[in-house]
């Protein structure tokens, strides 16, 4: 895709719809076989995918080759003060490409649009190479959890729970002073 200037744009995020559950699940599929040394399986089927859609949504970015290929897709969830981003998947052939980045950024806004102070991801705890990407984008390690799937770890796993602030100390203190202060 070009621009009418002829410089190459990036193809546009969308929320998902239940029409793309299944380009999701490929998608995540093949982005997560760089974890079959340590897990069994698929990531995701299509009842998980679906199920997610009940308590989030996810944001997707299309193949501008067309058909029902995606590039990209991210999980994002809302609890109260904090949201969630999880499944973050690029195609293999177009990792390095920006891809992630935009990914985390929409979920980002989401979230800071929902009121959200903190953003959280999981991440398995030998994925060595995704702890700098995710530093870089501003998350910090802040807990241990058990991992869901012990039965499919192929080795002692478990999750690294990542933070991010979405919002400043400042601007977190002054959600919290009474009205007309």
């Amino acid at each position: 895709m070009t621009s009418p200037a002829g410089r190459p744009t990036q193809p546009s995020i969308r929320v998902a719809g239940l029409d793309d559950v299944d380009a999701i699940v490929a998608l995540t599929n093949r982005a997560f076989l760089s974890e079959q040394f340590c897990v069994t399986g698929d990531r995701t089927d299509a009842a998980d995918i679906r199920g997610r859609f009940a308590s989030g949504l996810f944001f997707v970015i299309d193949d501008p080759a067309g058909g029902t290929e995606l590039l990209g897709s991210v999980f994002c969830s809302v609890e109260h003060s904090r949201g969630y981003l999880g499944l973050l998947s690029v195609e293999p052939a177009a990792q390095g490409m920006g891809y992630a980045r935009r990914l985390v950024e929409a979920v980002e806004q989401y979230c800071r649009d929902a009121d959200c102070q903190f953003l959280d991801i999981t991440v398995v705890n030998v994925r060595n190479e995704l702890f700098p990407f995710y530093a870089r984008l501003g998350f910090g390690a802040m807990d241990v959890l058990p991992f869901p799937v012990p039965e499919r770890a192929r080795q002692l796993l478990h999750l690294i729970k990542m933070t991010k602030p979405l919002r400043s100390p400042a601007q977190m203190s002054s959600d919290r002073q009474p009205l007309g202060a």
